[in-house]
């Protein structure tokens, strides 16, 4: 049966065997209690006492929690008992967190009790007991209960000298990592980190080296301003901190004992440390790689000492390497030449592209460089892109005749016209009215002449000869100038300018443009090239057109002029090209002044270059402006 158990009720054993005075069982229990050096004694010797204490006691067990948080027996009374009887209680009291107690015919009473601090559960107390009675199992509750305070203070002395060591190792980090940054440079800063470190672990002798290309080079010595790199001890020793380097681990000598269970260490190779601790006579030595979490080491950290290195000391100088070492990278590179600088950044670099750090971008990297090689190797035809209008190939103008007044102007630009068909018509009163006038004055010329040759007047005759001709010359150029008092279209086509609609009875001048006519047959491009490229245009190049008001058709076209005058627009110059449509190309839908986006096949040259070229161009123009 399991029963809750509480341990600070009171009880009063019966015939008073059950007091503390009568458990003692001499002092030698008490003696090693108070004598305990160690925890592990410390547990023994309080386990003793206690089992000693409670009467009726046949087995004691003192379970704690280790440092992976599972609880393993810490002392047994007597020693060398078997425990597996007592493994379903412990378990019980563990989880309920709480004393427990079971009871079984013909088999002794079990008790369990828990340690706890606060919220804090560190193990249990086991115990069976041959007296049954309920006073006993209060009485070993009670006893249990002061007896803890026991192990509440060597779990507070162990917590506090935990905080002590992780206190201690984090202000020698801040301290070391301080003095290293507030050094003036590399080689002092090195230094100094190498004597406080051979200071603290109380080493003969500390040594850095450092990445320099693909191999080490030695930097600092500690107890010493200068070391010859020749030497042999340099020489063996760089050979020692580059096998550590090469494996990327902490190797120490002489070998751990296998029976540690460390089987990594186990494997690491220490040739070269043996040699060197050898030569040297260093009865114990501990190199490590100076590396951060993730990246590549930046050095390695030779220690020589008479005593072994710990594996609590190994962790701890663990923690010091991963500390240490981007402040001895910031240190050097902030010394380094700028050529130096360059070659670590270049290697850097290409120690990232090539480690397994971020996958996701370096195959978008990779499928990038295929993609450009492919560009560079893929031939494609380079067209030469710029804006275009269409205009007549043959294109008329229609202009005042004489200077006269605007009558009539049925024409509009846009209006489709036939050969001779009426586009304006100017004022003919006055010139009605002149040709009456020279009509009559030669009309007059001629009776004055016919007279004079009745009275054989020579004189008077060639006088009014010469008015007849005057006059008839007045009277064709009046009549000249009706017939053309009408302004009609050359040919059939379009009218591509012109409106005089509200400019009825407005004066004209002789020689002014009224209108412009553009046939319907035939038809010519206007391309306004960018001066970036002209150089690439020749006759007879092919290209397309796509007019703006006719996105889903091409117009294929042939370059016929380049001319050699530019036009600036917008800050560019722009040279005009004249290319040929062809004969009748969709004449129905193509009008006048269409605009679009015109395309010049110009040779072919790799994807690549067709994207970056401008870019290029632009950057040997911008090298040649600032070359001196």
């Amino acid at each position: 049966m399991n029963a809750r158990i509480d341990p600070l009720a009171s009880a009063t054993p019966a015939g008073g065997e059950g007091s503390p005075a009568a458990g003692l069982g001499g002092d030698q229990a008490w003696s090693a209690l108070a004598g305990a050096g160690t925890a592990e004694q410390l547990c023994r010797a309080w386990l003793a006492v206690l089992c000693s204490m409670v009467p009726g006691v046949q087995v004691g067990l003192l379970l704690l929690q280790d440092a992976e948080g599972s609880y393993v027996p810490a002392a047994v009374w007597p020693e060398g008992t078997e425990l597996a009887r007592l493994a379903d209680i412990a378990r019980d009291c563990l989880a309920r967190r709480e004393g427990v107690r079971r009871q079984h015919k013909d088999h002794p009473t079990q008790l369990a009790y828990p340690l706890a601090a606060g919220s804090q559960l560190h193990g249990a107390v086991v115990l069976e007991l041959t007296d049954d009675s309920p006073a006993a199992a209060r009485l070993s509750a009670r006893l249990t209960h002061w007896g803890a305070g026991w192990m509440a203070d060597l779990f507070n002395q162990r917590e506090l000298a935990s905080a002590r060591q992780r206190l201690d190792e984090s202000a020698f980090l801040f301290d070391a990592s301080l003095g290293a940054l507030g050094e003036p440079d590399f080689r002092q800063a090195a230094l100094g980190l190498v004597n406080k470190l051979a200071a603290r672990l109380g080493c003969h002798q500390v040594q850095l080296a450092l990445v320099q290309g693909s191999g080490l080079s030695t930097a600092a010595v500690s107890h010493s301003a200068w070391f010859d790199e020749r030497a042999n001890l340099t020489g063996l020793a760089l050979e020692a901190m580059t096998e550590t380097f090469d494996q990327r681990a902490t190797v120490v000598w002489p070998e751990p004992d296998p029976a540690a269970g460390d089987s990594a260490a186990a494997n690491l190779l220490r040739v070269a440390h043996a040699r060197y601790a050898q030569d040297a006579g260093s009865i114990a030595l501990c190199s490590l790689p100076l590396a951060s979490s993730g990246a590549p080491p930046v050095g390695v950290l030779l220690f020589e000492r008479s005593t072994p290195f710990l594996p609590a000391e190994q962790r701890g100088l663990e923690a010091l390497a991963g500390v240490l070492a981007p402040v001895i990278e910031h240190k050097r590179a902030r010394d380094e030449s700028l050529p130096a600088h360059a070659r670590r950044s270049l290697r850097h670099a290409v120690a990232r592209t090539t480690d397994a750090s971020r996958p996701g971008l370096k195959l978008g990297g990779a499928l990038l460089a295929l993609l450009l090689i492919g560009a560079a190797l893929w031939p494609v035809d380079h067209r030469v892109a710029a804006q275009a209008v269409v205009e007549g190939a043959v294109q008329r103008a229609a202009v005042a005749p004489f200077e006269g007044y605007l009558r009539d102007a049925p024409a509009r630009a846009g209006d489709l016209v036939k050969q001779g068909q009426l586009l304006a018509r100017l004022e003919d009163r006055e010139l009605l009215l002149e040709r009456v006038r020279w009509e009559a004055e030669l009309e007059m010329a001629q009776r004055k002449e016919r007279e004079a040759m009745a009275q054989a007047d020579r004189v008077n005759q060639r006088l009014a000869a010469a008015q007849g001709h005057q006059a008839r010359a007045q009277l064709d150029l009046v009549l000249s100038r009706l017939a053309r008092v009408q302004v009609t279209a050359p040919f059939d086509g379009v009218v591509v300018k012109g409106d005089l609609s509200q400019q009825l009875g407005s004066p004209v001048e002789m020689g002014k443009v009224l209108f412009e006519v553009a046939p319907l047959s035939a038809w010519r491009v206007m391309l306004k090239v960018d001066e970036r490229d002209i150089s690439h245009l020749q006759s007879g190049q092919p290209g397309d057109l796509v007019l703006t008001g006719l996105p889903g058709q091409r117009w294929p076209f042939k370059v016929k002029t380049v001319t050699p005058v530019s036009v600036p627009e917008e800050g560019r110059n722009f040279f005009r090209v004249e290319a040929d449509l062809g004969e009748a190309t969709g004449a129905p839908q193509l009008r006048p002044n269409m605009e679009g986006i015109a395309k010049v096949t110009v040779g072919q040259r790799s994807l690549l270059w067709v994207w970056t070229h401008r870019f290029t161009d632009w950057l040997r123009l911008s090298w040649w402006h600032w070359l001196p």
